[in-house]
């Protein structure tokens, strides 16, 4: 977040800012991190040195608990540079429970599009069954809000981070 702030600010509003979150309460650390995502909107530059700020203070405007969004952070960050979906290894193992549900959350928000073409024309399972299956997972972990709001996680997600 700090390489966000010094785009935003003046080294002395950096350090007002800075002192002011610190200060904080987690909750309200959460409100000044959507705020940051907020004035960021539309201005890509920032990703590409900035990404992990980038993506959790843009989770963090979706304004859900701290536990929940740290989770939902930490499952995409693990994602980014390594993907696959399905319930299976690349060992023919069934994946994790932690994986399953992290698999389904990244490809339901990031790749849908693809998951409905593969149904249509492939008879792959439908991104309905990815979202079933995420949640689920995620209910089983003890996530029960996350599991409860899958679809507006992934709606969320995808309307914030994609193109589409």
């Amino acid at each position: 977040m700090y390489g966000i702030i010094n785009c935003l600010y003046s080294e002395k509003n950096q350090q007002a800012f800075e002192k002011l979150y610190l200060d904080s309460e987690p909750k309200e650390q959460m409100i000044l991190r959507s705020t940051i995502a907020e004035a960021f909107k539309d201005c890509p530059r920032i990703l590409e040195s900035n990404g992990a700020d980038w993506v959790l203070c843009t989770l963090a405007s979706y304004h859900k608990s701290e536990d929940d969004t740290m989770r939902v952070y930490s499952g995409i960050m693990r994602h980014l540079k390594n993907f696959s979906i399905g319930l299976l290894t690349d060992d023919i193992k069934w994946k994790e429970i932690n994986e399953i549900a992290d698999c389904c959350l990244v490809g339901v928000s990031f790749f849908r599009k693809n998951l409905e073409s593969k149904y249509q024309h492939k008879a792959s399972p439908s991104p309905d069954y990815y979202s079933n299956a995420g949640a689920m997972a995620f209910s089983r972990l003890g996530f029960e809000d996350i599991s409860s709001d899958f679809k507006g996680w992934t709606s969320f997600i995808s309307k914030e981070m994609t193109n589409d």
